[in-house]
This record gives C-alpha cells, sequence and structure tokens, in this order.
C-alpha cells in the first residue's frame, strides 16, 4: 500500500510541475533582464561627436576645422546608437549623403570594441566618461606610430 501511494503522489507531483508555471518564473515575469556591467550601461543610448583633437594639438569645435552641423546641406557629423542588446548604429552625415553602419559592440574596461555586420575585424577604440552624458574616444591604429584621433562624444538621448 505504502508502495502505490508513494507512486501516486510522485506521478501528481510530475503532472503539477507540468501544467503550473514554476514559481521562481511567477516572480520575473515582469522584469527585463540585462547582463550589462555598470560601464556598458553608461554607454547606452545616443551619442554625437561635438570636439576632436589630433595628438598634440587643443580641442577644436571641428575636424579639419569644419564644425559639427547635425542636418542640413551643410551636415557634418557622427552620431553613434548603443542599445542594450549589444548592437549599435553608426550614422555619418557629409552634405546632404548619410551613410549607416550597424554591428555588434562590447566594452571590457576602458577597451571598445565594434564589429560592423559583414566585416571580420574589430575596431578598437579606448573609451573614457568624463561624465554621464560625455565620453571621450582614442582610436588607436595599431599598425602606425601615430596614436590615433581623440573625440569627445556627447549624449543626444
Amino acid at each position: 500500500m505504502s508502495t502505490r501511494r508513494a507512486v501516486v503522489l510522485l506521478s501528481a507531483g510530475f503532472l503539477v510541475s507540468l501544467f503550473l508555471p514554476p514559481i521562481y518564473a511567477l516572480d520575473n515575469s515582469g522584469k527585463i533582464k540585462s547582463d550589462l556591467d555598470k560601464a556598458s550601461s553608461n554607454l547606452v543610448g545616443t551619442w554625437e561627436i561635438v570636439m576632436t583633437k589630433e595628438p598634440g594639438k587643443p580641442y577644436r569645435s571641428g575636424y579639419k576645422g569644419r564644425p559639427f552641423v547635425t542636418k542640413g546641406a551643410n551636415a557634418f557629423t557622427l552620431i553613434m546608437e548603443y542599445r542594450k542588446d549589444g548592437t549599435f548604429r553608426r550614422l555619418s552625415r557629409i552634405g546632404g549623403e548619410e551613410t549607416e553602419q550597424k554591428g555588434r559592440w562590447k566594452l571590457s574596461g576602458h577597451e571598445l570594441r565594434h564589429r560592423c555586420n559583414g566585416s571580420k575585424a574589430d575596431e578598437v577604440v579606448y573609451v573614457r566618461f568624463d561624465e554621464p552624458n560625455r565620453y571621450t574616444s582614442i582610436e588607436v591604429y595599431e599598425e602606425s606610430p601615430n596614436p590615433g584621433l581623440f573625440v569627445q562624444f556627447s549624449r543626444i538621448k
């Protein structure tokens, strides 16, 4: 009799577990999980270039003396959009032409890696957060003695 009762209880427990959702799933049903660390979550958003600096020279209002203009016939800007899912969108505007690139990003310490869709190599940029809505990036040209281009971005969204 006790063996029969144990089999019935185990069978009932198995059937209940199949038809009822697990308790831990009910607790997190309204929350979106994010596996981003603090630095990566600071980068999520839309950023626009505001200043550039060539090595050894002071910051300027625009690259090669040209001011950054977001839209219109005289547009000259770069906008980066970083999403929580690890994807990015890069929008560059020069005059009336827009170029859009998409890909994946990953921030590890100060090293930010971009991999554009269709590309086999990562672009490596080093990032320093100057304040919550501003960061400076340093592009490094690995096969050159030139340390690259320093760029400041400001959050627009």
